[in-house]
This record gives C-alpha cells, sequence and structure tokens, in this order.
C-alpha cells in the first residue's frame, strides 16, 4: 500500500513538472522591432572575476585559469560563421585599452568604440571545478559559475545580460530538475560539458546574440 501510494505521489510530481517545464522553456523575448541595429560585435576575452582575487586556492586559480581558456574556446565554437562578430585576443585587448584596473564596463566601452563595433561581450568566470569521478559514480560533481553582458559601445547600456551558476546534484536532491537531467542522460557530467551546456542556455537567451 505505502509502495503504492509513494509510486503515485511521484506520478503527480512528475505531472506537475512536465506543466512547470513547459512554462519554463516558454522565453520573453524583445520583439524584433524594438531590436537596437547592431551590425557589428567584439566578444573579449573572458576574464577571472577579479572580486575573487586573493580568496582562492592555489588549486582554484589554476582551474580557474584553465577554464578561462576552455571557456575562451567555447564562445569561439558558438561564433562560428558570425561574420558580425569578432573575438579579439588578450593581447589585442590590452594594446586597445592599456588601463585594465580601471572599470571593466568602461574598458570595454573604450576598446568597443576603439574598433568601431556597435556592442561589446564581457563574460567573467567565477568558478570552474571539475567532477571528481566518472560519469556514473563520483566523489564530488562539476561546478560551473560565470556571467556576461552585451554592452552598446555608444552609450554604455547592457542591452542583454546573464549568469550560469550551477553545481551538479543527484536527481533525488532536487526532483525539479528532473528534465534537465533526463535530457544529460542522468549522468555526472564533466566541468567541460557543464560549462558548454551553461553557455548554450544563456547566451543563447539574448536576441543579439542567438545563433
Amino acid at each position: 500500500m505505502t509502495t503504492y501510494k509513494t509510486y503515485t505521489v511521484f506520478l503527480a510530481s512528475l505531472t506537475i513538472l512536465t506543466f512547470l517545464s513547459g512554462c519554463a522553456r516558454t522565453t520573453t523575448l524583445v520583439p524584433a522591432e524594438d531590436l537596437l541595429p547592431i551590425k557589428t560585435i567584439i566578444v573579449l576575452p573572458v576574464e577571472i572575476d577579479p572580486d575573487g582575487q586573493g580568496k582562492q586556492t592555489p588549486k582554484e586559480i589554476l582551474l580557474l585559469e584553465k577554464g578561462q581558456k576552455i571557456v575562451d574556446t567555447m564562445l569561439a565554437e558558438y561564433f562560428t560563421g558570425r561574420e558580425d562578430v569578432t573575438l579579439i585576443t588578450p593581447g589585442q585587448r590590452n594594446s586597445l585599452d592599456k588601463d585594465m584596473i580601471r572599470n571593466r564596463t568602461t574598458a570595454a566601452i573604450a576598446i568597443g568604440r576603439a574598433k568601431k563595433a556597435d556592442a561589446v561581450l564581457l563574460s567573467t568566470l567565477h568558478r570552474f571545478t571539475e567532477r571528481e569521478g566518472s560519469e556514473y559514480s563520483i566523489i564530488s560533481p562539476a561546478s560551473v559559475a560565470f556571467d556576461y553582458k552585451l554592452i552598446l559601445s555608444e552609450t554604455g547600456q547592457t542591452l542583454c545580460s546573464g549568469a550560469f551558476n550551477e553545481t551538479q546534484q543527484p536527481l533525488l536532491a532536487d526532483i525539479f530538475q528532473f528534465f534537465k537531467k533526463a535530457q544529460r542522460g542522468f549522468k555526472w557530467l564533466s566541468v567541460e560539458e557543464l560549462a558548454h551546456d551553461g553557455i548554450t542556455q544563456k547566451i543563447s537567451n539574448c536576441p543579439y546574440l542567438k545563433q
């Protein structure tokens, strides 16, 4: 009897979750007629959270530096084929704005204007922790946190922004993540897979950056 009740409650939960999942997939974007005429976009190299400097362990710093290169590569792959998007290297960024100590948004605006780009994509990596174990048995899960904002070079206005902050959890620890986990195949993702999932999910929510 207890087993039947448990099963019934589980099915009811799935029904509710199906409804919620359907709602969650609906994204409200800026109507096409309200979009600004953005013709050129500069993508700056991913930066490590400056507020975390001095607080991370040597291991965390090494992981962030590794993640920085990986996310840069993922962004390059995401924007492949976009003739309106230009990615610049750390060296190019530093030559365009030597005073990188100042406000990062101000620096991004200066770079956008120097390159005569309509908008600049600024991304920050806060956490990049590798999975310990395999995809089916772990000691600790992968964890990734980053954010981005697309800035209008002319005024400094934020056109769109997003943040991803996830440490993968066991299925039963968060039943509301059931459908996300089902899509991923109920496995423990590597940090690279989790980061790729986050970038694809968040960047594509911005109408100016949507593939």
